[in-house]
């Protein structure tokens, strides 16, 4: 997998677009923040931050930076993760299932991928509700060793998506 595809993915209100580390990291101190909170809760590898796809969700009306999805890759090229990052403010208005949902299509159309999880904290109602409304399914509850901690596994594969988007 080719960490640097560089695309822009459009859907109806939003410009995703990929960045890399470097320039996620110029955006300010703020969002460092944000990255340090988020990648204590989840399964984000900082050994494998420089294989992470980085996308930024902008509106396209007025170019406003609304969050962020990461595609981490986990068991070798065959699974990856997926995070995202919706800013308080931008929340309930879809613009997370919109994003997700395009971004799935992107990773699976493009990328040589079997299967693609989201771990969401139990006590994230709107983001497990994002996964769920983005087609992913729940696998089950599971323990992160390090933080003694349970998150939910969703889970979506590639004959998943086929069956869901392409019919």
């Amino acid at each position: 997998m080719n960490p640097e595809i560089f695309k822009i993915i459009e859907t109806k209100r939003l410009f995703i677009r990929q960045i890399n580390l470097e320039e996620f990291f110029k955006i300010g101190n703020e969002l460092q923040k944000i990255l340090d909170n988020f990648t204590n809760q989840s399964f984000f590898s900082e050994s494998n931050s420089k294989k992470t796809l980085i996308f930024s969700l902008t509106h396209k009306v007025n170019d406003t930076l609304l969050g962020f999805i990461f595609f981490n890759p986990s068991n070798g090229r065959s699974e990856m993760e997926c995070y995202f990052i919706l800013f308080p403010q931008y929340t309930g208005n879809g613009y997370a299932i919109e994003a997700l949902k395009k971004s799935i299509e992107f990773v699976f159309s493009t990328l040589t991928i079997d299967t693609l999880c989201a771990y969401v904290r139990q006590d994230n109602k709107k983001g497990w509700l994002v996964a769920e409304r983005s087609g992913m399914k729940y696998m089950g509850d599971i323990i992160v060793d390090q933080k003694n901690k349970k998150v939910m596994k969703f889970s979506m594969n590639k004959d998943e998506f086929d069956n869901m988007y392409h019919l």
